[in-house]
């Protein structure tokens, strides 16, 4: 049967004393660990001053909320958008159905010109 070495080692390795680092070493050891927290905590603050109940537009959104005429008006602007997408989507579908009959009657065409070209090349012949 098979054992299962210990995630934890058995003895902590200890941290290396500072007292022998040169002087200029600790230093830029400190600025780098102050530039990370100064980092992190202005990222903090800022995440916090940009949350929604921070801005101006959860304002707007309660206010609409409140306001039942502005939504009303909403809603119909969006009701006669919709109606007015509607008709382009027909308008476009006629449009879709016209080009492809003119197409059919292109195709037709060209098939008699190339049947008139036909005879006209024979009876030269």
């Amino acid at each position: 049967m098979r054992t299962v070495p210990p995630m934890i080692p058995e003895k902590a390795m200890p941290l290396s004393d500072l007292n022998g680092m040169h002087p200029l070493a600790i230093v830029a050891f400190g600025i780098s660990l102050a530039i990370i927290f100064v980092a992190t905590r202005s990222g903090y603050l800022n995440g916090k001053a940009s949350s929604p109940a921070a801005s101006a537009s959860t304002a707007q959104v309660a206010a609409v909320i409140v306001d039942p005429t502005a939504l009303n008006r909403a809603s119909s602007s969006v009701d006669s958008l919709t109606s007015t997408l509607v008709r382009l989507i027909e308008v476009a579908e006629d449009m879709q159905r016209s080009q492809a009959h003119m197409a059919t009657e292109l195709d037709r065409i060209r098939e008699e010109m190339r049947i008139q070209r036909e005879i006209f090349r024979r009876s030269n012949s």
